[in-house]
């Protein structure tokens, strides 16, 4: 297998307009001679379906220029960036992390992780559904996100193969209502490089200290675990990206959004 060239609906964004394309092409082959044909067969099928969409949309690493040249040919124009960024889990100095977790304490806000929850609040798949989607439409998108149900949150994110309880960090305050999340993904079988997802705080929270509280925590099992690095992209601007920065993330290549749009 030389290449992969897919078309779909984002189902976590409500933007049935939107058709998003991905290349995956082996490093062994020539990107230039499989993109046109990958792209054609593409075209054909949305054609063949008669499917009715008004923009087409594919990320690309900035630094691949076969892949950014095509997209520029064939009539895309750049759109939002994301820079990503890398942390060598052994150069953390976990030595404040003490101190943020004592701050966080004496307002009664704990940290517990998603297998600790699941004896101790009967409700936390709902909480922790409404906590994500609370935090999620705070993210910058260029497509407006789909509100999931309880089932289609347990679906794409409690099934999820890369999950780790263990890595799943959840921010409850004196009152046991959930204002804070950060967690890490096993997508790399050896286990040598964790993911970042999804870290936020509730609006009503913020300011605290507690993103940054959770994210020492990732850091910290990342280290226990016997891990690498962890890897992680942001939008460009997002508070995210600067916490990132602070905590001795290193930079990367940026992902960016390229989009099309085009007639159905």
């Amino acid at each position: 297998m030389a290449a992969v060239g897919t078309c779909y609906n984002a189902y976590w964004q409500d933007s049935p307009s939107t058709v998003c394309l991905r290349f995956d092409i082996h490093p062994d082959h020539e990107t230039s001679q499989l993109l046109p044909l990958l792209y054609g067969s593409i075209r054909s099928l949305l054609a063949r379906r008669k499917c009715e969409f008004r923009r087409l949309k594919c990320g690309a690493r900035e630094d691949d220029s076969a892949m950014v040249r095509f997209l520029l040919g064939q009539g895309f124009h750049q759109g939002a960036r994301s820079p990503s960024s890398a942390l060598q889990v052994v150069n953390f100095d976990g030595s404040a992390c003490e101190g943020a977790y004592e701050r966080l304490a004496q307002d009664g806000i704990r940290l517990k992780t998603l297998s600790q929850l699941y004896g101790e609040e009967p409700e936390w798949k709902r909480k922790l559904r409404d906590l994500r989607w609370k935090i999620v439409q705070d993210v910058p998108s260029t497509e407006p996100f789909a509100e999931p149900t309880v089932e289609e949150f347990e679906e794409m994110v409690l099934k999820d193969p890369a999950l780790d309880e263990e890595a799943f960090f959840v921010a409850l305050s004196a009152d046991r209502t959930f204002i804070g999340m950060s967690n890490l993904w096993r997508n790399d079988p050896a286990g040598m490089r964790l993911d970042a997802g999804l870290t936020g705080v509730v609006r009503s929270h913020r300011r605290r200290g507690i993103a940054t509280a959770l994210k020492m925590r990732t850091i910290q099992y990342a280290q226990s675990c016997g891990a690498e690095t962890i890897e992680t992209s942001n939008e460009e601007g997002s508070p995210m990206l600067a916490l990132n920065r602070k905590l001795g993330f290193e930079p990367k290549p940026a992902r960016v959004d390229f989009t099309r749009e085009t007639a159905a």
